[in-house]
């Protein structure tokens, strides 16, 4: 019996031996697994979409903490024109747009077009952080050294010329606008309410303009004038391009101060005429968009933030008649222009004045002095003709020039224009001259995620990018990443 059992026991344990060297030899082919599906699971393609956003997100996060230390590297790379048709698109600039005004006032639109779009709160200004300039460095896609436009309030013609305070004259561009740039290539256009674009002249002209800026109006009535235009248009193409300013947000915050609730209150009702003007664009699309598979770009940008004002400044006050006797100014917000006059004919008496006057200027802590020669370069702010002053001054965080006359040369607000915001200073003095910046798409988002730190010569490109048109001649290349 033991016998036979332990014959049996080597007969099994021999059997399993060869089974297993078997399939050692031959691997595991011809068997089969099959997959039970689970809860929540999603295809191979959609799992990699999902992975490559994820680290478009995590690659345009770094280095972001920044906000204090200048500029840092622009992410704006990235293949495509935006969307899956052909783009129409709405640009809207609203002036001192800060960065933090979305989250402090609750602004549930604005916000919802930044989490399904591309957006920033990091748009750092180009010099100087102010209306004429900063809306012709967007549209231009260049710096004032190009485009010519140093301010709200500057000379025109040279010595003996003329102060313009924020002018209608499209001829002072030095640059190609987009507004001409798209039209130049057969993309219809209108422009409201833009600096500059008012009163325009030749064959590249927008197909709707205004003659005049009025300050009286709404951001209502702004949107509403730019509805009427773009659904009777009548043209043989429809309109591919549509820029408009909004003023109520930047004035809400210089008359009650940037943080005041007032302020995010206005923040509040733009968002909610926006949200309207969206959902009417949305109602209507298939009667507006450019062509059948037309897609629709919603550009929101802004040219400055706002800081807080604790003082004026009369700049004629506070130099006194004899030297003045010599500087013709061009001031405003945070930046003035000095303009050499009535100088001793011979060259060393007048150098020998100007000395005098530097000297003067340099007594006074409430601004720094820049002769032309000495501006930072990476300002980029030079005119060759004579717009920008003989000594540029720029005034520390707080301070505006007035020409309100008071008892003294500085001082408070109240006493002044009754402005509590002031903008103006260079974004690496004043981190709140930063602003906010959204792109969002309909019915195909052209954009996403955060767009990183950015300044404002992008937008012109990015935009001739979104119609499939050649930039301008001067713009700079660079773009938002578009998908």
């Amino acid at each position: 019996m033991k016998s036979a059992a332990l014959g049996i026991f080597s007969l099994i344990a021999v059997l399993i031996f060869t089974f297993t060297l078997g399939f050692i030899w031959t691997g595991s082919a011809g068997v089969q697994y099959k997959r039970v599906a689970m809860t929540g699971d999603q295809s191979t393609a959609v799992i990699l979409e999902e992975w490559r956003k994820n680290m478009q997100g995590e690659a345009e996060d770094v280095d972001t903490e920044v906000m204090d230390q200048g500029y840092g590297d622009m992410k704006m790379t990235g293949a495509g024109s935006g969307g899956g048709g052909d783009n129409t698109v709405i640009w809207i600039n609203i002036p001192g747009f800060r960065g933090d005004y979305i989250e402090q006032a609750a602004a549930a639109f604005m916000q919802k077009m930044a989490d399904e779009g591309a957006a920033t709160t990091r748009m750092r200004p180009n010099f100087p952080p102010v209306t004429y300039a900063g809306h012709t460095t967007m549209a231009t896609g260049t710096t004032t050294n190009i485009h010519g436009i140093p301010s709200d309030v500057f000379r025109v013609g040279g010595p003996g010329g003329t102060i313009v305070n924020r002018p209608m004259d499209s001829s002072l561009l030095e640059a190609e606008p987009i507004w001409e740039t798209a039209t130049r290539q057969e993309m219809p256009t209108l422009v409201h309410d833009w600096p500059l674009s008012q009163n325009q002249t030749g064959e590249n002209k927008a197909a709707y303009f205004l003659t005049e800026f009025d300050p009286e109006a709404t951001d209502e009535q702004r949107l509403d004038r730019l509805w009427e235009a773009w659904t009777s248009h009548q043209g043989d193409k429809k309109l591919r391009l549509l820029m408009c300013r909004l003023d109520d947000i930047l004035m809400a915050g210089r008359i009650n101060g940037p943080r005041a609730d007032e302020t995010y209150e206005a923040v509040k009702k733009t968002d909610a005429l926006l949200q309207a003007f969206v959902e009417k664009t949305k109602a209507a699309w298939s009667n507006l968009r450019g062509t059948k598979d037309g897609n629709l770009a919603f550009l929101i940008t802004t040219d400055h933030g706002l800081a807080e004002l604790d003082k004026n400044i009369n700049f004629k006050q506070l130099m006194g008649p004899e030297i003045m006797n010599n500087l013709e100014v061009a001031a405003h917000d945070a930046i003035a222009h000095l303009y050499f006059k009535n100088l001793p004919e011979g060259a060393a008496e007048a150098n020998l004045r100007k000395d005098q006057i530097d000297s003067e200027l340099k007594k006074r802590i409430y601004f720094r002095t820049y002769k032309q020669e000495d501006l930072p370069s990476d300002w980029k702010y030079s005119s060759a003709g004579g717009r920008v002053g003989d000594r540029v001054l720029v005034l520390k965080t707080g301070f505006a020039f007035s020409d309100v006359e008071a008892e003294e040369p500085v001082f408070n607000p109240s006493e002044g224009d009754g402005f509590y915001g002031g903008f103006g200073y260079p974004v690496s003095d004043s981190i709140r001259m930063s602003g906010q910046v959204i792109l969002w798409g309909y019915p195909q988002q052209v954009s996403y995620g955060d767009m990183g730190e950015i300044d404002q010569t992008v937008f012109h490109s990015t935009v001739c990018k979104l119609l499939k048109i050649k930039t301008s001649e001067k713009a700079s290349d660079k773009t938002l990443s578009l998908q």
